[in-house]
């Protein structure tokens, strides 16, 4: 049977009612692909309780067996060329209407929102079921821009039938001034309220790693690895030799001079410490790589670091399986649906394979938090990439889960980092593991890698800021790491971005906790951290405020308000501005710290 007559059949079961918000009704088109075609139905949207709310709800019955996509595209979600206002996705990349043609996909998405501003209102819509199965949608044809939410729901893309509805709430704002800060209110307060997440004031009262994470700066220090070189399979026999950037012994050595310069609070992350050294034979951690120096001299770095009051945490990651590894078992890996296996390359441990994240959790977190916790480490374990990726599927008949299962895992671990070590850092932004996340190293990579440049995108807003500050702390940007430290990184695409300034003002603007880990830990860039720490001390208090407001005061100058009042003016312009009684200098910031 054909995509467009099991079409035809199953919108007789969708029955929504529509009504009216300021007077007008709502539809969405539903537009059904598959290799038969296209076929497109016209539904009214359903009231909801909360005033100036619509709900969208497509049964996963009704979705047909051989459709590829299921688009839904709001008739209120359009604009065209020239008029007033913006779209904005969920990784805070917003475009201004002033296009003729153009088209944006995005797979990857950070909190399942969108939202538009057009001179006929403000909505923001939260994509609530079926949230791991959609890419985002901007079609600009002819200068007229519509945005929308694509479902993938073939069976090579979700790896399973349908496990859920689609259910889409769009929420519009009175205020003809509302924008992308009501949007992230809007969702952090449905975040909140359903109990997916606790402020970080909450959390800190039971958990004083937590407190001091928030306290203070981060700073990473990777000790080395293998080079990367064309063997698939790595063995004892062919197995590069692990280069020694920073041992044990230089580590420790870092950190008696962060303190000899005054740096009196740090949490400092040991990064690829583990066999192999970094990514090099996970999954196995054990023994700690002996090039740097071996367990034993792990554990006098450790306990150096408590002696003078640092936090000190390792970096694993639970995204790679290599071959070398004595724990290398093929069962727990992830399948795709037609049985392969995914892998993204040749990284230092050879070719690379993802597990199941099911199978990580029972089989490999146990022995691994009962080892490092032996160690002595203590504070936001930082486990890599799984904040920065979609739940990856696994169609293992053995161990079966689709996305959201895999999120559920994904969060099991988080939460186990959480009891044992006090925290869960991650890569970045994605909200899948948002009641699990403690820190995030970057929330956007724009304008490459991760938040992709576009011609229809403008720029990145503090959209996820505006959700998550207050809530899981972050550092703003991958190009704002070593933010005041001037050079060249290592596996950057972000090179052209290297004014001081520039990145000085973001991490301010976009309320970051300073963050350390690619340049040299010379005594002359230790300096720059303790500049950094010092900076950081007027503004640490705001990790525990939500952010409430950022906008443009004037052209280049940017206000962000906090839940307490305080606000930071960002001046990225030529000119003084004056504010408040007071005068910003250019590209410079000031804090207004509030009164009450």
């Amino acid at each position: 049977m054909s995509v467009i007559r099991l079409f035809s059949i199953v919108l007789a079961a969708v029955v929504l009612v529509c009504v009216a918000v300021s007077a007008q009704a709502h539809t969405a088109s539903v537009i059904v692909g598959g290799a038969a075609g296209e076929s497109a139905a016209s539904l009214e949207l359903a009231p909801r309780k909360l005033a100036g709310s619509f709900r969208f709800k497509f049964p996963k019955k009704s979705i047909p067996k051989n459709a590829d996509y299921v688009d839904v595209r709001f008739d209120f979600a359009k604009a065209a060329k020239g008029e007033d206002g913006y779209f904005v996705l969920g990784d805070g990349r917003l475009g201004t209407f002033s296009a003729d043609e153009g088209f944006l996909r995005e797979r990857r998405n950070p909190m399942p929102i969108f939202g538009m501003k057009t001179p006929r209102g403000t909505f923001v819509a939260i994509v609530k079921k079926l949230k791991y199965e959609f890419e985002m949608c901007v079609d600009c044809i002819n200068g007229v821009y519509e945005v929308y939410p694509r479902f993938l729901v073939s069976k090579a893309e979700m790896g399973f039938d349908p496990y859920e509805d689609i259910l889409i709430d769009v929420y519009f704002f009175d205020s003809p001034d509302a924008g992308y800060s009501e949007m992230g209110r809007a969702y952090r307060k449905y975040q909140l309220d359903r109990g997916e997440v606790k402020p970080l004031s909450e959390r800190v009262k039971t958990n004083p790693q937590l407190a001091y994470t928030a306290d203070t700066i981060f700073v990473r220090v990777k000790h080395g690895g293998k080079p990367i070189v064309p063997i698939d399979r790595q063995t004892p026999e062919n197995e590069p030799k692990v280069g020694v950037a920073y041992d044990f012994k230089r580590f420790k050595d870092i950190m008696a001079q962060m303190k000899d310069f005054g740096i009196e609070k740090a949490e400092i992350c040991s990064v690829g410490a583990t066999a192999g050294g970094f990514d090099g034979r996970y999954p196995d951690l054990f023994p700690i790589e002996p090039a740097f120096g071996g367990e034993e001299q792990l554990r006098k770095a450790v306990d150096f670091a408590h002696s003078i009051g640092y936090q000190i945490v390792e970096h694993v990651c639970n995204n790679d399986f290599y071959q070398i590894a004595t724990r290398f078992d093929e069962r727990d890996l992830s399948r795709r649906a037609d049985g392969s296996l995914r892998s993204s390359g040749i990284l230092a441990g050879g070719r690379h394979y993802d597990p199941c994240y099911k199978q990580v959790f029972e089989k490999y977190i146990p022995d691994d938090y009962k080892g490092l916790s032996a160690i002595g480490f203590k504070g936001t374990h930082h486990i890599d990439v799984t904040s920065c990726i979609t739940p990856p599927y696994c169609a293992d008949k053995n161990h079966p889960c689709n996305r959201k299962q895999v999120a559920e895992y994904m969060n099991k671990i988080g939460f186990e980092a959480r009891r044992v070590f006090g925290g869960f850092g991650s890569e970045g932004p994605c909200d899948h593991v948002a009641a699990s996340l403690d820190y995030a190293l970057y929330a956007s990579a724009y304008p490459s890698w991760v938040g992709r440049a576009h011609p229809l995108v403008e720029r990145v807003v503090p959209l996820w800021q505006i959700v998550y500050h207050g809530i899981i702390i972050s550092n703003p940007f991958y190009y704002t790491i070593d933010y005041n430290i001037d050079g060249r990184r290592a596996f950057s695409p972000y090179d052209f971005v290297m004014d001081i300034p520039l990145r000085r003002l973001k991490l301010a603007e976009f309320g970051g906790r300073p963050t350390f880990y690619f340049q040299p830990y010379t005594p002359q860039n230790i300096a720059k951290i303790k500049e950094a720490y010092d900076e950081y001390q007027p503004l640490k208090y705001l990790q525990y405020m939500f952010m409430d407001y950022h906008g443009e005061l004037a052209k280049d100058v940017f206000l962000t308000r906090y839940s307490d009042g305080s606000e930071i003016v960002c001046n990225y312009s030529d000119k003084k501005f004056p504010y408040k009684g007071l005068d910003i200098s250019p590209m410079d910031y000031r804090l207004f710290k509030s009164a009450k």
